[in-house]
């Protein structure tokens, strides 16, 4: 995903940015720590890219039913498969003072309040 690598490239270019700042240098004084940190984050990000595909196939692999499989199996991963959609289904269709509030927006509704 070209969204990741973009993502930790960048964040290596501003972290070579902000400590140029912390230290009260000018911001591209000796830019080839801009590049190596561009660079270190582009290896990051596109080794995040690889792990979240390599984690989307696997997850996939999961719920593949084998058609040579014994038919419990066939009937226990269904089942499995048709719960998830069903908690899904209840989640979306449930009324908005229902639905549960990350703990960080509580403490920023509280934090707003005072």
């Amino acid at each position: 995903m070209l969204r990741t690598v973009v993502w930790w490239s960048v964040g290596g270019f501003l972290s070579a940015t902000y400590s140029r700042v912390l230290m009260r240098l000018p911001l591209f004084y000796k830019p080839q720590l801009h590049v190596a940190l561009t660079g270190l984050g582009y290896c990051i990000g596109s080794y995040c890219s690889d792990t979240e595909d390599r984690f989307n196939v696997w997850f996939n692999h999961i719920y593949e039913v084998p058609e040579d499989a014994p038919l419990w199996i066939q009937k226990k991963l269904k089942a499995r498969i048709d719960k998830v959609d069903l908690l899904n289904k209840i989640a979306e269709d449930l009324p908005e003072e229902m639905k549960m509030t990350p703990y960080w927006e509580k403490r920023l509704e509280a934090a707003s309040r005072n």
